[in-house]
Parts: structure tokens; C-alpha cells; sequence
């Protein structure tokens, strides 16, 4: 059948393919408004990889300017490391070169807002040299690129970084301290101390050492959490200590709507529920997994999301999976284990990277993981449908609301939309 000829019922009717997707795209801003919902929940049938956006789309995105059709594309590169270093867009035919910001060695943690128009971005810091760049990095004409940290002040990297639920503040943790900063226009908001190392014998172990973030609900809270320096309960607003914490293990940390509730990891796969005032312990409970790396509340507080590994008899590593529990007021009502298939085989979730790099959220589309690890990373469901993958060493980070993942690679940066992948309009 040729293209001109082709209808989108009888594109939709066939099988998916890049060529299927060229006609279709073409088609789908001609569909009425009866059609075009049927056209869009077929659609997000279709395998992500084969519905990549089209440039006249982004470029209205970019603006600001948003079409229900949008919603049928699954994913967008945005650019490479060279234009993230140079601190501006794609443009073609653009040689000149910057030196906005060094990610010569890849970058060890990201943030995304909904929208995508800049990513927060920590580069790795270069061996025995300069520490990690933090830069927001616009992708397109609405924000303009800022570096909030430069590394040749330091030797650290950051390994978290995470946004307020509104988008506003954006806070990561360098040697010791915590920032946060006004988003996107970057500036500065905070500095806080954290607490001396508990750590006699020099023990540089990740996920002993590295400090794991994560803001309540309403945004009004945040928490970073970290074995060696305790878990730090902060306001957003102007950076006061609400709390402090110890706790050793400690892993992942989240707070629940109105920060009231603090959950981190606990010992082999355990969490731990505290009350965030008094740091009173309100329940403990075996998930069953060998290993917790993230973590996220529902956004009512009635369920918690607990990503790390769970053996398989057949795999020597663990292997990404998440467990699903269902809270009752302190107490764990119920608990659903959820272990994807079509994960890649040489993908671990016990690996040192595993432990400080999987991001977990709760949001309209329910629980989602982004599994990383040395060997690549996976996105998956509640349900444990698996939606994306990527090669080794690929950043990944969920935006608050958990309708899109931005990666960043050795070469490519790309934003995957999750609406594209769920049914049409039913992200709450």
C-alpha cells in the first residue's frame, strides 16, 4: 500500500513499523476529535522504540505550545553530551564550541521536569582532576543554561539529585554539603552542613557514603539520607533543620505527602517507617527483596514503593524488582511483589551502582522504576511491564510526577514520555 494512499485506520490495522509511524504521525493532527483517541490508545501499543517525536513537534513543545497528538510520540533525543558541554540546544550547522561545563567522563545523577524544556544535569567528576559539574541545561528557547556548581571548587561528584514536586528547587549533596537552588533559572537558595562522618575506619563504600534525597509530597520537606551522616530532615523553603536522624543502614529515603512519615532502607531488604519529628520507629517490614535502592510513597500515603533485587534460582545477581506494600495507617496491610521478565539478563540490581543510582516514583501512572547498573538500566511499571531500556552506563531520573524519564549517556541525552506508553488520558 503506498503512503499516499493510506488511511490511519489501516495504518493502525497493520503492523507496527518506522515506516507505519513516518505515515501515521502525518495523519494523526488531520484525525477528528472522535477518532483521534482511538487513534492515540492504539498507539500506545506499539513499541516506544518506533515512535520517536517529530521535529515540528518539538519544536511547538519547545515553545510551549502543546497538541493533543503530541501525546502519541514516546520519546525525543534532545541533544549529545557535546551540547551539553557547549550549554545550549541542538542547532545545526553549529560548530563553535564553549566551555560551559566538562562531562567528559559522563554524568552520575539527573533531574527532569514534565515538560523537558531543561534537565539538571551532575557530571562525573574527571580521576584526580576537577569534581562534577551541576548545570541546568536548557533544551530548547524557554530557559537558558546555567551552571550552579563548578567543579575545580572541589573533588566530589553528586550521585542524587532531585526536584520539589512544583518543579522550583532543585537540591544535590557535594563532600559533605547540601544545595539547593532556585529552578531553572538557578540561583542559589541554600547551603546546609551535614554531620561529620560516623566513620572511624575510612569506609568508602557507596551506598554507606553517598546521600540519597527525596521531598515530601507537598514539597513543603525534604529529607537526605545517608549512613555515614545520618538522615537530615530539612525545609524546603529556607533550608532549617527539622531533624536529625541516625541511621545505619539507611540506603534510600522518602517522605510521605505532608512529611510526617520517613521511610529508608533497613538491613537484607528490610524498610523502616519512622515519624520524621521524634525519629520514632513506626514499623518495620521484610520485603522479601535481597536489596532496597529506592524508594516512594503513594501519593495518598496508603502504599509505598520499595525498588532493589530479588533472586531467581537462576541468575547469580539479583535481578531489578520492586514490592508494592500497602500501608494502613503504621501498619503494612499488604505487600505485592512485582519481578519484570524481559529485563536483560546482564542487568543487576546488587551491584554498588544499583544501590545509589535506581530512582523510583509514585505518580499518576503509578509506581515506576528506572533500574540502572553498570551493564544498562530498565524503566518498568507497577504492573511489571518493562517500557524502556538502555545501553551501560546510562543516568536516568523520573520527573516529580512520574510522566517522564530523562537519560543521559555517553553520547546521547533523551526524554521518554510515559503518557505515550500508558492509555490515552489516564494519568491522574
Amino acid at each position: 500500500m503506498d503512503a499516499e494512499d493510506a488511511t490511519l485506520e489501516t495504518i493502525l490495522r497493520g503492523e507496527p513499523s518506522p515506516e507505519a509511524w513516518q505515515t501515521a504521525y502525518r495523519l494523526l493532527p488531520e484525525a477528528g476529535p472522535e477518532v483521534l483517541p482511538i487513534a492515540l490508545a492504539q498507539l500506545a501499543d506499539w513499541p516506544a522504540r518506533l515512535r520517536p517525536m517529530p521535529d515540528a513537534w518539538w519544536e511547538e513543545k519547545s515553545r510551549g505550545v502543546h497538541r493533543p497528538w503530541h501525546a502519541a510520540a514516546a520519546w525525543r533525543a534532545l541533544g549529545d553530551v557535546y551540547d551539553v558541554q557547549n550549554g545550549r540546544p541542538p542547532a545545526p550547522d553549529d560548530d563553535e564550541e564553549t566551555d560551559f561545563a566538562c562531562f567528559s567522563e559522563g554524568a552520575t545523577a539527573l533531574a527532569c521536569p514534565s515538560d523537558t524544556g531543561w534537565l539538571l544535569l551532575c557530571a562525573a567528576a574527571e580521576w584526580h582532576h576537577n569534581g562534577g559539574d551541576i548545570v541546568v541545561w536548557a533544551t530548547g528557547p524557554r530557559a537558558d543554561s546555567v551552571k550552579l556548581l563548578d567543579g575545580s571548587g572541589f573533588h566530589d561528584e553528586a550521585l542524587d539529585a532531585q526536584l520539589s514536586p512544583d518543579e522550583t528547587v532543585a537540591v544535590c549533596a557535594v563532600e559533605g554539603r547540601l544545595h539547593a537552588w532556585s529552578t531553572p533559572d538557578g540561583k542559589p537558595r541554600w547551603q546546609a552542613e551535614l554531620a561529620e562522618s560516623t566513620d572511624a575506619e575510612g569506609r568508602f563504600d557507596m551506598a554507606y557514603s553517598a546521600v540519597r534525597i527525596g521531598f515530601s509530597g507537598d514539597g513543603r520537606r525534604v529529607a537526605a539520607g545517608c549512613a555515614a551522616r545520618g538522615i537530615h530532615v530539612l525545609d524546603t523553603a529556607g533550608g532549617e533543620l527539622l531533624g536529625l536522624i541516625a541511621a545505619d543502614p539507611c540506603g534510600p529515603v522518602a517522605l510521605d505527602h505532608d512529611g510526617t512519615r520517613l521511610a529508608h532502607a533497613g538491613t537484607d531488604g528490610e524498610i523502616v517507617v519512622r515519624e520524621t519529628a521524634s525519629g520514632s520507629i513506626l514499623a518495620r517490614h521484610d520485603t522479601g527483596l535481597v536489596t532496597v535502592n529506592a524508594l516512594a510513597f503513594a501519593p495518598d500515603g496508603a502504599g509505598l514503593a520499595v525498588a532493589g533485587g530479588a533472586r531467581d534460582g537462576v541468575c547469580p545477581d539479583a535481578r531489578p524488582s520492586a514490592v508494592v506494600l500497602t500501608l494502613d495507617g503504621h501498619t503494612v496491610a499488604g505487600s505485592r511483589q512485582v519481578t519484570p521478565s524481559e529485563v536483560p539478563a546482564e542487568i543487576a540490581a546488587d551491584s554498588p551502582l544499583a544501590a545509589v543510582a535506581t530512582r523510583c516514583v509514585w505518580g499518576g501512572h503509578g509506581p515506576l522504576v528506572y533500574a540502572e547498573d553498570d551493564a544498562g538500566a530498565v524503566l518498568f511499571g507497577g504492573d511489571g511491564r518493562v517500557l524502556w531500556t538502555e545501553p551501560g552506563m546510562t543516568s536516568g531520573n523520573l520527573s516529580p510526577d512520574g510522566r517522564v524519564l530523562a537519560t543521559m549517556g555517553e553520547e546521547a541525552v533523551t526524554a521518554v514520555f510515559l503518557d505515550a506508553m500508558f492509555p490515552y488520558g489516564s494519568c491522574t
